[in-house]
């Protein structure tokens, strides 16, 4: 024993005096902070953008625009819908708050309508002013393979946004989530006041540019997919058990929420979670623009995003924990580094440590003032670039950058605070619930007619076709009310009450009890892909099973295999199957040729589903509607 201490004794020696040493703060704290900006500043000229595909295999027709409103009688509204229109998209999907905003809605786009036939355009409503609702009840519905989550304010650049947006996917099939570049409209004619707001708020969107093109260019990370724009891959967003998340997310180990902010985060922790890429696309047109910097709503917004911050960052570190490995750079460069990065405090202490070493002096404190300016000013150079001026408004910058330290303070402390600062949703909600209760007894309506034709002539008509008459829920006089209403138990947990109009029905339902469908189980070895459709090196073996009425349990009730089946998979306390939602180790070659199909009369490289034509198609899509 006393051989060990004497062996560790000049270790504890050596580290004492490290500790006790007057330059240590100051250096830790000087190499803490400028590590990442000397890094980030050679990795963002390292970066490249996802290159154009000439014959790419995801195209405009494959994406579905999302487009979730609480104010659909905003000119911002009109102009993001020409801007998305203008890309044409298979499907446009907008969900609006109350059946008053949805005839809003159908008013405002009826030139579209009229103007771009080839595009479905779908409008619902939600009865809460609530994102992620509203985005969750468009989910369901999507067919294509990419859904593009678009704010009703943002305006898409370029006539190629899609075009560019879609080349991560292209690229690498491993990616599931793309971010795009964010530019504020810059307004002209307002005034110093309203100017000021307006340069800060494009200096702050500007600054997360350079901080996720830079951090994607070294280990692929981002600290969000911001939801102004986002695409992601149909198959990520409609997994039950990512809904099941998405709209009952709480926080601090479960005491706080439900949450309606941080929708984007959610998102974005649940990609790396499994273990899919992040694509940042930095070119000029996959560039969307947005109106930020308005007083004193941007004020309330920089507050949200504060708390956003703290609240999605330490449930990354603390809860989820994948981020370490998936993506270890960005867990300093971003993650920790934003939660102490104020720069009020930080400043202040690295001068005050200065002034306790060793090689203090008056010229070393001015060069160490002077680099502390200078060291913000790289990411504000592409802005400035653009606009030279607005130099005039550096200066006041400055001012800002302090005080926002004192917002980031605020929000600390108030992290609890889950209101959606920046809109007025209480009043939205409160007419929204004015406007059902005007209704009287509470009605089933009929089915939403969602007209899906391939022919023009016989969609987008502004008319709606009329509803068969709605009927009224009754009850018997006679039956007895349950009291208290019981949680709904799902393979995912049990689903309070108060959640059930949250939950979608997928996740609810139950498997009815007699009934046999055919199934098709895809085998895949090599490559999980997970698009529609595509079935790899093998061809999908078609099984048909049935339900045994006395143990719940699924049955083959005929094998075309040599060997027999003798498992039975269970619903009782078992998921339901499902393929993983996983990506691929390595992308599959563009061509492959595949072994020979297990389906008899099925000729090689053959990629046709059980529910298409039957003729011979080769792709890794199937086409739904056969010429031949």
């Amino acid at each position: 024993m006393e051989t060990q201490l004497a062996f560790f004794q000049p270790f504890r020696s050596a580290l004492s005096l490290i500790i006790r040493h007057p330059n240590l703060l100051f250096i830790s704290l000087f190499v803490f902070r400028y590590l990442r900006f000397v890094v980030h500043v050679f990795s963002y000229f390292r970066y490249r953008p996802s290159p154009l595909s000439k014959h790419p295999r995801l195209k405009r027709k494959d994406c579905t625009v999302v487009i979730p409103t609480c104010c659909p009688e905003a000119p911002a509204f009109s102009r993001c819908i020409a801007s998305i229109v203008q890309n044409s998209p298979k499907v446009i999907h907008i969900v609006a708050v109350g059946k008053e905003q949805e005839k809003q809605a159908w008013s405002i786009i009826a030139p579209f309508i009229s103007g771009y036939p080839h595009i479905h355009f779908k409008v619902s409503h939600s009865d809460e002013a609530n994102k992620r609702c509203q985005v969750a009840l468009a989910i369901a519905s999507i067919t294509t393979h990419i859904t593009v989550l678009c704010d009703d304010h943002v305006v898409w650049a370029s006539l190629s946004f899609l075009r560019a947006a879609l080349a991560p996917f292209e690229e690498d099939r491993r990616v599931g989530g793309v971010g795009t570049r964010k530019h504020v409209i810059r307004h002209s004619g307002i005034g110093l006041f309203r100017g000021f707001w307006n340069v800060m708020g494009a200096l702050y969107l500007e600054r997360h540019n350079f901080e996720h093109r830079a951090s994607n260019a070294i280990d692929g990370g981002v600290a969000v997919i911001s939801g102004r724009t986002s695409l992601y891959r149909t198959t990520i967003l409609q997994d039950p058990a990512l809904l099941a998340g998405y709209l009952n997310e709480t926080f601090f180990f479960g005491l706080l929420g439900p949450l309606n902010a941080d929708d984007d985060n959610y998102l974005t922790r649940a990609l790396v979670k499994g273990n899919w890429k992040i694509k940042f696309q930095d070119t000029s047109d996959a560039l969307i623009l947005c109106d930020v910097g308005v007083y004193p709503k941007f004020l309330k917004q920089c507050l949200r995003w504060a708390r956003t911050t703290f609240r999605s960052n330490l449930c990354s570190l603390i809860t989820d924990r994948s981020v370490y490995q998936a993506q270890p750079w960005s867990v300093y460069a971003l993650m920790i580094s934003q939660m102490v990065n104020f720069a009020l405090f930080y400043d202040g202490a690295m001068v005050w440590t200065l002034t306790r070493t060793d090689f203090c002096s008056r010229s070393v404190l001015k060069a160490l003032c002077v680099w502390i300016l200078a060291s913000k000013l790289p990411k504000l150079l592409p802005y400035f670039w653009r606009h030279p001026r607005d130099l005039i408004y550096l200066p006041t910058y400055y001012l800002f950058a302090y005080f926002h330290s004192l917002i980031k303070l605020w929000a600390l402390l108030t992290f609890w605070d889950v209101q959606w600062s920046g809109r007025d949703l209480a009043s939205i909600n409160q007419a929204a619930m004015g406007e059902k209760a005007a209704q009287g007894p509470h009605v089933i309506p009929e089915a939403e007619y969602v007209n899906c034709s391939d022919d023009p002539n016989k969609h987008n008509t502004t008319t709606i076709p009329p509803r068969t008459p709605t009927r009224s829920i009754t009850q018997p006089a006679n039956r007895q009310q349950r009291s208290t209403p019981q949680p709904i138990g799902t393979p995912w947990g049990f689903v309070q009450p108060v959640n059930l109009h949250r939950t979608p029905a997928n996740v609810l339902q139950n498997q009815l009890a007699g009934r046999s469908w055919p199934a098709l189980w895809s085998v895949r070895e090599r490559h999980a892909y997970q698009d529609q459709g595509y079935q790899g090196d093998h061809s999908p073996v078609a099984l048909q099973f049935e339900e045994n009425l006395a143990t719940r349990s699924l049955t083959p009730k005929s094998s075309s295999t040599k060997r027999k089946r003798t498992e039975t998979t269970s619903f009782t306390n078992q998921t339901p199957h499902q393929l993983p939602l996983t990506p691929p180790d390595s992308p599959p070659p563009f061509r492959s040729v595949s072994t020979p199909s297990r389906m008899p009369k099925m000729p090689t490289r053959s990629f046709v589903r059980a529910d298409q034509c039957g003729r011979l198609h080769e792709g890794y899509y199937p086409r739904r509607i056969c010429k031949l």
